[in-house]
């Protein structure tokens, strides 16, 4: 039998949770709202899909792409964000559901006055507001949001404002994300990565460890530089 604990080849002094996906199980209401909306302008995207290319992405930058894959006029952007934002929130009021195992890690890495900020591609406002149902808004020191930058993810901007904002070096930080476009951020960051994945089927991902559930993460190996690998 091979114990394999998840180790980091540096120390941990800050934790950075992506939001959607990870804290809460809105990645599937963004998803299912923006495949909703381009439905209504002849594009046909599921919402499977969007999470797998765009999850994390700002929406700017998600749209621009779709539109300009299909061969379409983009309509204005402030009426696809309009439309967007005004359907989610009215989904996620008092529906939001944590996402198992992370609430523990939350509480534990509390628990060790380990510094977390969330760094999200949302809007602020629905960071707060999603923080909040969830009631572990006290827990986080910082909250950033892709609205504040002037790239989204995969740039490092958002990742970096956290970390400015947690008054601790980007190298000294560990960033928790289910997208591809966090995860490749994340490394521009300079950061190292735990990516949340829970299709499996063997992909690979540009994260330092894989886990299909954070509860699998324990805060003593965070804290511990150096992964370990021990057979028995």
């Amino acid at each position: 039998m091979t114990d394999i604990d998840l180790r980091l080849d540096r120390k941990v002094q800050a934790v950075i949770f992506d939001m959607d996906g990870v804290i809460s199980d809105t990645q599937v209401l963004h998803a299912k709202t923006e495949s909703e909306l381009l439905a209504r302008h002849g594009i046909a995207l599921h919402p499977d899909e969007i999470t797998r290319r765009y999850a994390g992405v700002r929406d700017q930058e998600m749209f621009e792409e779709i539109f300009g894959n299909a061969g379409l006029e983009m309509p204005p952007l402030e009426e696809l964000l309009r439309d967007k934002w005004q359907s989610i929130v009215g989904l996620v009021r008092g529906n939001v559901r944590e996402v198992p195992g992370t609430r523990a890690l939350i509480d534990a890495l509390s628990a060790a006055k380990v510094p977390m900020a969330v760094g999200s591609g949302s809007r602020l406002s629905f960071i707060e507001m999603v923080l909040a149902e969830l009631g572990v808004r006290e827990k986080f020191a910082a909250v950033a949001s892709a609205e504040e930058v002037r790239r989204g993810k995969p740039e490092p901007d958002v990742f970096l404002l956290a970390a400015q904002r947690l008054d601790v070096a980007p190298t000294d930080c560990l960033v928790i994300e289910d997208g591809v476009s966090g995860m490749i951020a994340a490394r521009r960051a300079g950061m190292q990565c735990i990516a949340l994945v829970r299709e499996g089927g063997g992909r690979e991902y540009p994260a330092d460890r894989i886990v299909e559930n954070l509860s699998a993460i324990s805060v003593a190996a965070l804290l511990a530089p150096l992964m370990r690998v021990r057979e028995g």
